[in-house]
């Protein structure tokens, strides 16, 4: 009898000690299961938020509708069009003189929100060295270069002359 005891007792230590590895490797198991499904969760929703991001930049799209330059100033004032089927940020607006290369506006701190379907008017001032006015003879001839950059990614551009000469 003393013989069937030992066998029992070492059956039931087997038992025991599987049920205590066991109990050890579920719950580190669980949580190596649960943050390995986070990430790839969260890395699957990056990427989807970034495919989302581009095809919303393909839908922009802008037409210059007018160029108005102030004679007595230095101010323009340009007229544009969200003719796209998303909202657009403009964050950058540049003009450069045709013939000199030279660099009039350069703002690159805009934040001008565009409707689709709908116009805006944007006035900004330039950056004239001789006389701070258009109809100087030094702008009135030159043909200007304008440019808008939106937040995702798109760039746009026009060529325009002062008072339509």
């Amino acid at each position: 009898m003393s013989r069937l005891t030992r066998k029992n007792r070492r059956g039931i230590n087997q038992i025991m000690g599987s049920l205590f590895m066991l109990a050890l490797v579920v719950p580190i198991g669980t949580v190596v299961l649960t943050k390995g499904l986070n990430e790839a969760g969260e890395i699957s929703n990056r990427l989807a938020s970034g495919i989302t991001y581009q095809n919303e930049g393909g839908r922009e799209d802008v037409v210059f509708e007018n160029v108005s330059f102030d004679p007595a100033g230095n101010e323009i004032v340009i007229s544009l069009r969200n003719v796209g089927t998303t909202d657009l940020t403009i964050n950058k607006i540049t003009m450069v003189k045709g013939d000199t290369q030279d660099l009039l506006i350069n703002d690159k701190t805009l934040a001008i929100n565009a409707q689709p379907k709908v116009g805006l008017d944007i006035t900004i001032p330039a950056n004239l060295q001789f006389s701070q006015r258009w109809d100087d003879s030094n702008y009135v001839g030159s043909e200007y270069k304008i440019s808008i950059l939106t937040s995702k990614g798109n760039y746009y551009e026009t060529v325009a002359r002062p008072f339509n000469t």
